[in-house]
């Protein structure tokens, strides 16, 4: 078995597998090293989402229809208040798809460009020489393995399992996620009890509770989900809630599937000398749906790019060889995730008559914005939406149908939200300019009250 290549990636899942394809195609000797079993990879959750514009953009062939990959394509989805009594039409395709399915093609994909895949092996530690990072040490067949490299990439999910172990002067945050960093997902699989009457269809969210109700490829059935910050419990406290308020027709439950996606902001660098993180490891997911998947693959792009040119310098990969993708990647969708991270708590978080209120005034929840943020990652706000803003808030709060605390962290979270946009785009190009631009960052998160906001929403 070959040991040594210029890219080791660990993990095997959307993002590091597209990662290791880019890479195969620039002629990098790359490999994979993946824990689970080949045929187990991506089995632990059936159905996932993929934005259909993203095929093109990423340069990855859509699935075929009549395979077992492809489930529904839909070309707009349905956002309701809080009561569900206003729905708005999301104009933005989705492909509904099959995980495991999806990253076998990705796999073969990967293989056949030269990338090397090693599964069922657990790698175990980051192999340092000389305070160095000069690869891994891994389990494979009982036996431990080292393999060496010029860059190591923790794709490792939300476990980051390298990332967190990194030594403090490689400039890498190594927080471990909290119950208040993730959230916590539960998918009820359903089949409708009464197929014949009237039920949802295609894609659907109420962003007041989290929830949605999805195709799953049942037939006469769907996905139910829930996400929470906290815990599993308070999901479950909040679907209940959900399914009161919400008028559902009768179902019966096949499966339930659980799982957590982070929902905070990513470190503030994603490298180090001869490292790199991507995908859940590094906490990139959209803040206003937690879909993940073709959030990272931007970063992948970029890091194709960056990576390719570094290599061809010979030597381990350092940091200020790596920190264009920083760079790129903070100036354009990093700076827009991070406005948008801080402005959803402010819109989100109300109580569920203000939240109808914002779909009666078509206050952020309106057809435009909706899709602008699905498409474009942000709500771009000019005069004429403030004032339309400003006026509809202070009607509301003459008409007692938003509170004065509310209204307080609406605008106290589009302001915050507008300077933390302006200051990623103004990330560093240097690493020397970097220690001061973190602390300022910081404090304009603490401004934004970010955790305290998605830890202590409001009940209905």
């Amino acid at each position: 078995m070959e040991t040594e290549f210029d890219v080791l990636i660990v993990g095997a899942g959307t993002a590091g597998t597209y990662l290791a394809w880019l890479l195969a195609k620039q002629g990098v000797c790359v490999a994979v090293l993946e824990r689970e079993a080949r045929e187990h990879v991506g089995s632990r959750l059936e159905v996932f989402h993929v934005d259909s514009i993203a095929f093109d953009k990423f340069g990855i062939p859509p699935p075929l229809a009549g395979t077992p990959e492809l489930i529904e394509v839909w070309d707009e989805g349905t956002t309701y208040s809080a009561d569900g009594t206003i729905a708005i039409t999301v104009r933005y395709g989705f492909h509904v798809m099959r995980l495991s399915p999806f990253l076998q093609r990705m796999f073969a994909f990967a293989v056949a460009d030269g990338a090397t895949l090693i599964f069922s092996c657990r790698v175990a530690t980051i192999l340092y020489e000389n305070q160095k990072i000069v690869g891994v040490i891994a389990e494979k067949d009982g036996e431990s393995t080292e393999f060496r490299t010029r860059l190591v990439v923790d794709a490792s999910g939300t476990a980051a399992v390298l990332r967190i172990t990194l030594p403090p002067e490689y400039g890498v945050e190594t927080f471990q996620l909290a119950p208040e960093d993730v959230m916590y997902t539960i998918l009820r699989y359903i089949q409708w009890s009464q197929p014949d009457e009237p039920h949802f269809t295609g894609t659907n969210g109420w962003p007041f509770h989290k929830a949605f109700c999805n195709p799953c490829g049942l037939p006469d059935g769907a996905i139910l989900g829930i996400g929470q910050p906290g815990s599993y419990d308070r999901a479950e406290a909040v679907l209940v809630d959900f399914l009161n308020t919400i008028r559902f027709p009768p179902f019966e439950i096949v499966k339930i599937e659980r799982g957590i996606t982070p929902f905070r902001r990513p470190p503030f660098s994603f490298v180090g000398d001869a490292f790199l993180c991507v995908g859940d490891s590094a906490c990139i997911t959209k803040p206003f749906s937690g879909e993940g998947v073709t959030a990272t693959w931007t970063l992948c792009q970029i890091a194709a790019r960056v990576i390719g040119e570094a290599l061809a310098k010979g030597g381990q990969l350092t940091r200020e060889q790596l920190w264009p993708i920083n760079v790129a990647y903070f100036h354009d969708q990093g700076a827009k995730f991070a406005a948008l991270l801080a402005q959803i708590p402010g819109a989100a978080n109300n109580s569920a008559k203000e939240m109808n209120y914002l779909f009666r005034k078509g206050i952020i929840f309106n057809d435009g914005d909706m899709t602008a943020m699905n498409r474009d990652f942000e709500l771009r706000l000019n005069l004429g939406k403030i004032m339309h803003i400003v006026g509809s808030i202070i009607w509301g709060l003459l008409t007692r149908r938003f509170s004065l605390r509310s209204v307080k962290s609406l605008m106290r979270s589009l302001g915050v939200a507008g300077k933390i946009k302006k200051h990623y785009e103004a990330f560093p190009t240097d690493t020397a300019s970097f220690p001061n631009w973190v602390h300022t960052a910081t404090n304009l998160w603490k401004n934004a009250s970010l955790l305290e906001e998605t830890k202590t929403p409001k009940k209905p």
